[in-house]
């Protein structure tokens, strides 16, 4: 089972389409559930739900063979900590999705240091769902010593 989520804050109704698209299309050959937030589109290719508490998330995370996600941070880190491919389309300010495109800087990053599979756009998610089943994340260790190490050196430059 494949496990999309678009995160708890907001809808991601682009993405639950590209799902859509993608299995209309036959690029995905397997169940799909769906945490879809609030959104407006309602899939109807997959089973879905716009809340998901948290035992059950973690259950669906569990179960999954893969996640499909927005490039949120919680997310990602989720899906990597539970080693998990992932495939992550970024929100855009262009469609009122965010308040500025940060969530590209970071899956960009992620995705060349070999974390996550990275779909630009809904054409592109087409195109990099296929590669899903057979991506193997790389291994991450997270470093929490380090960025507070960055945190604490950018706060006392602004002190200065």
């Amino acid at each position: 089972m494949i496990f999309v989520t678009v995160g708890t804050q907001f809808p991601f109704d682009r993405l639950i389409r590209a799902v859509d698209t993608a299995l209309e299309m036959d690029r995905i050959n397997e169940e799909v559930f769906a945490q879809t937030g609030e959104g407006l589109y309602q899939p109807r290719r997959f089973s879905a739900a716009p809340a998901l508490d948290k035992e059950s998330f973690d259950a669906h995370i569990t179960s999954a063979t893969a996640i499909i996600s927005h490039a949120g941070i919680g997310s990602m880190t989720m899906a990597m900590a539970s080693a998990k491919p992932m495939l992550v389309m970024p929100r855009l300010k262009k469609y009122g999705e965010v308040v500025n495109d940060h969530q590209v800087a970071i899956a960009r990053k992620f995705a060349e240091s070999g974390y996550v599979l990275l779909a630009e756009d809904e054409n592109d998610f087409i195109k990099k769902i296929v590669e899903l089943p057979g991506f193997v994340p790389r291994h991450r260790t997270a470093k929490p010593d380090l960025v507070s190490r960055r945190v604490v050196e950018f706060l006392n430059e602004l002190t200065v």
